[in-house]
């Protein structure tokens, strides 16, 4: 490295450091001036313009890294979580057939690919490389933890459970393992976990992420053992520290909820007639709904069809309004994305989109995309994809709420830790979705989870049609061989056919959930007249 150079990358690293990104841009772009071809500098540079607001710019720079086609350790895993980050499935796919994996010696490195790739649905890749991972380190812990996650998802549950047990062995404070071994299965008086997890809390730091994980694995299995007060004491810490840990911005979501609404009329929604006209390469099929409302069933219900590729949970349609917007926003949507979202072209939202997505759909008419909160986007997802069906789920409010409660969702879903914050969401949520009914009447149909469960073959007839898709009598059953991976919260119950009696898990609880009980009270009327007050 000459000495220009030399002192341009170090005004850049210093720069950067001190939180000065048009400075550190500048100097990382120096470098790039003097030597096109560093990769470090492009990765910086990405990373710089994303702080500076610059999501355009910032992707660019990680795709001109990605054409130089880095080989070290250390570039190739910041190009690749810079990859995942802007939801580049491809271009993450083509980063790590480049990095020569299989010659890779670290366990820590193959194992984070791993955990990369299995976000973008590539769990057989994350297998091989994590079997490559165990024949580096047999005793690293995160590559044993994650090797019963890919196990989980496709339902290898016995395998899961073992390579969560070495996890453990290894390390006994690995609190993510605990948590996943909660969850798959029904834990009974004869085989559970719960003194083993009783007897680590001291070495768990207070307020801590790992806390967390391992107050919700104390809830599954004392819930599962009938322990309600001991498992509702597990459920109220784990939620009151990760509210903390992960605050929710009530005002941004009002703002956020008020802008749509104001936004979305039945004109703008309305797509051009040539939109209308052109065919697509496929039909996207979106499952939305509060989560825990029954998507994954329904997903995996319609990818019995043969003309039906299942995509999962994915953020391509978000990816594509931040593109257009030029925004990073966490989660599906935020206020400012909203504000944006009135100047952007929308044929080139649907067009990009399709680009970036046919390859999922493995040459079948319909593919299925499920992220829930794709509620929030579906004034534009009926703007720019004219030929896109719409399956809305629907639930017990506070079957589903509970749920929400219960359940840990990393960094997304910050409402569900507070109960009158999940309450206020999921008034929101029913609001816009009476509005979307409104401005766009016939495009989203409403799947009633308990009806499914109850009579599949009569709701998925009515399914079917309404995504033009002929009777197949596979698009009832989940009783299949081959299913493939579910990577979703209802991995486990995915497996073995569907479960008829759910029964209300919150009413060990009730007299806890005041709160919640008493936000939810007008839509959960709304929803079922026969549902207890």
């Amino acid at each position: 490295m000459t000495a220009t150079l030399a002192s341009l990358w170090q005004q850049g690293e210093t720069y950067a450091r001190q939180g000065q990104w048009a400075a550190a841009l500048k100097a990382y772009d120096g470098v790039l001036g003097h030597d096109p071809g560093h990769v470090m500098a492009m990765l910086r540079a990405s990373r710089v313009a994303l702080s500076l607001g610059r999501y355009r710019d910032s992707r660019e720079y990680a795709m001109r890294a990605l054409a130089s086609r880095p080989s070290g350790d250390e570039p190739v895993l910041t190009l690749a979580r810079a990859l995942r980050m802007f939801n580049e499935p491809l271009a993450l796919l083509e980063c790590v057939e480049h990095s020569r994996w299989r010659e890779r010696k670290s366990a820590q490195w193959l194992t984070e690919i791993a955990m990369l790739v299995s976000t973008i649905g590539e769990n057989t890749l994350a297998m091989e490389l994590l079997d490559l991972a165990v024949q580096r380190d047999p005793k690293h812990p995160p590559t044993r933890y994650f090797r019963g996650v890919v196990q989980m998802f496709f339902g290898e549950m016995d395998a899961s459970q073992q390579e969560l047990e070495l996890c453990i062995g290894q390390l006994p404070t690995y609190a993510q393992a605990h948590w996943v071994l909660s969850r798959l299965r029904k834990q009974t008086a004869e085989k559970n976990h719960v003194d083993r997890m009783q007897a680590l809390i001291p070495r768990i730091p207070v307020g801590s992420d790992s806390r967390v994980y391992l107050a919700f694995a104390m809830h599954n299995e004392l819930h599962d053992l009938g322990r309600y007060d001991e498992s509702w004491q597990a459920l109220d810490h784990a939620c009151r520290v990760k509210r903390q840990l992960t605050p929710h911005d009530r005002d941004d979501a009002r703002r956020m909820y008020e802008g749509l609404m104001k936004l979305c009329d039945a004109g703008f929604v309305t797509p051009d007639a040539q939109a209308q006209a052109t065919p697509p390469p496929y039909v996207p099929v979106f499952i939305v709904g509060m989560h825990r409302s029954g998507s994954t069933l329904l997903e995996q219900l319609l990818a019995g069809h043969p003309d039906v590729a299942d995509g999962g949970e994915t953020y391509s349609f978000t990816s594509q309004m931040r593109y257009f917007g030029d925004h990073r926003n966490k989660g599906v949507l935020d206020a400012e994305l909203v504000r944006r979202a009135a100047g952007i072209d929308y044929a080139q939202v649907g067009q990009r989109f399709y680009e970036h997505t046919a390859w999922r759909s493995q040459g079948r008419a319909v593919l299925t995309e499920k992220l829930p909160s794709n509620f929030l986007n579906l004034g534009f997802i009926a703007r720019a994809l004219p030929h896109a069906r719409i399956l809305h789920m629907v639930r017990d409010p506070l079957d589903t709420c509970f749920s929400n409660l219960r359940t840990m969702f990393s960094d997304v879903n910050t409402f569900s830790y507070d109960q009158r914050e999940l309450a206020q969401w999921y008034g929101q949520y029913h609001r816009l979705m009476a509005h979307w009914h409104e401005v766009m009447p016939g495009r989203v149909l409403d799947v009633h989870y308990d009806r499914l469960v109850a009579d599949p073959e009569g709701v998925m007839r009515g399914v079917l049609d309404f995504c033009g898709l002929p009777w197949n009598a596979a698009a009832t059953t989940l009783d299949r061989e081959g299913g493939g991976a579910v990577a979703t919260a209802s991995s486990p119950q995915m497996r073995g056919g569907i479960i008829k009696n759910r029964g209300a898990a919150w009413a060990p609880y009730e007299g806890k959930l005041a709160a919640l009980i008493e936000g939810l009270a007008p839509y959960r009327a709304a929803a079922s007249p026969d549902l207890p007050a």
